[in-house]
């Protein structure tokens, strides 16, 4: 197979459809959605027609697997990936952020790639072994080492982003936080051609489509950069996460992205047991003034120790946090609300007691007081402990 003409003759098929989405550009295109946020316009489907059309006549022997229209045929050893209009959002708001995206693949490996920005005129293409390049110049990663002196670029998968979108945040948060920026433009076959000629020095992002990353798999790679998935394993287009870099800050990269796989990161651990005690002392409840965040009056309690049952972390907790001795009377009740504590999803038991001996502001407390009926705070109750109260309000009302 004669890679070189092939892509003599790719090259000016790429450019002509190039030209028809920029006349495009500034029209009015019919807009479909293939999901919520997932559009595709008229220009989309008649580039890709071209495309094909096309591309059958320069290789008629081999299949297209196309963005649009999928795959006609059954996908043999050679065979196409083909995304007409990479950016179709950008493209249906006017922004000049979008590509043709082309490669010819063998098996799962990419043979001759080409990414297109017909806004810009940046062509950006690869042969195997052969180099990278950007209008005829060559191109080659960056040399950046640190991932602080590096500028990333990631994605959201809009199929996914709106159902969990925690899944996506996280990480972009911690990689936020460890370098210069983190840029997100919404085309991933560009992102991967910015990597490759050194303007980013990394790239990541999950749920790509095969013809999102082809070309720009092997533009990293001929330009001297680094491919994997996000346990740093070896890259191919069917993989669901992809991360490249210029090499120098993968490990760096897949250091913290290996925590985060969206098929098996976890935003949330499951809520942890607390117990709350309303300890009644001469005809008043007991309330401590918090000395941690969130500040403010709260009922007496913490966490629940490993082994420890509900009971004995009560006894524990109400000794610990007020000096007092307290003789449980009643269950409460159980109460969940994920905003109750800013360190973790809390889930807590609420016992009733009775307490002796001197009252007096220890651990967690820096204010210890008692508080008749018409005196509690409510407005300044930490957590859910208002709802709390006003249950057992009603409850000691109705016992009464």
């Amino acid at each position: 197979m004669n890679l070189e003409k092939i892509f003599g003759k790719l090259k000016i098929l790429i450019l002509e459809v190039g030209s028809f989405l920029k006349s495009n550009y500034w029209s009015s295109n019919k807009i479909y959605h293939k999901g919520m946020i997932d559009l595709v316009t008229s220009s989309d489907i008649k580039a890709e027609e071209m495309l094909k059309k096309g591309i059958k006549e320069i290789t008629p022997y081999i299949s297209i697997i196309a963005e649009e229209s999928g795959s006609e045929e059954k996908r043999g050893e050679y065979y196409w990936l083909i995304d007409p209009l990479d950016g179709t959002t950008n493209f249906v708001h006017q922004l000049p952020w979008f590509a043709i995206s082309v490669a010819l693949m063998k098996e799962e490996n990419p043979l001759l790639g080409i990414i297109y920005n017909p806004i810009t005129e940046e062509f950006f293409y690869a042969i195997k072994d052969k180099g990278a390049y950007l209008n005829k110049n060559p191109i080659k990663v960056s040399e950046r080492e640190s991932l602080l002196d590096s500028l990333l670029c990631t994605g959201f998968p809009v199929s996914r982003v709106l159902d969990s979108p925690d899944l996506f945040i996280f990480p972009f948060k911690e990689l936020m936080s460890k370098c210069q920026g983190v840029r997100r433009f919404g085309s991933a076959a560009l992102d991967l051609a910015y990597v490759a000629c050194g303007r980013y020095e990394g790239f990541w992002e999950p749920y790509l489509k095969p013809w999102d990353t082809a070309a720009g798999f092997l533009l990293v790679k001929e330009a001297g950069g680094k491919i994997t998935d996000y346990f740093g394993n070896p890259y191919n287009p069917f993989l669901n996460t992809i991360v490249a870099s210029n090499g120098k800050i993968h490990s760096q990269m897949i250091e913290i992205l290996s925590k985060y796989h969206p098929d098996y990161f976890k935003p949330y651990k499951n809520p942890l047991p607390t117990v709350d005690i309303i300890i009644e002392l001469n005809n008043k409840i007991v309330l401590i003034y918090r000395k941690n965040p969130p500040y403010g009056w709260a009922l007496p309690g913490g966490f629940v120790d490993y082994g420890e049952t509900l009971e004995s972390a009560a006894i524990r907790e109400a000794k610990e946090e007020t000096n007092l001795d307290i003789e449980i009377s009643y269950l409460l009740g159980c109460y969940s609300d994920p905003q109750r504590d800013p360190r973790f999803h809390t889930i807590t038991t609420v016992f009733v007691a009775k307490g002796k001996g001197k009252l007096k502001a220890k651990d967690d407390a820096q204010i210890v007081r008692l508080f008749g009926v018409n005196e509690i705070p409510w407005e300044e109750l930490a957590f859910d402990h208002s709802k709390i109260l006003k249950d057992y309000l009603k409850k000691r009302y109705d016992r009464i």
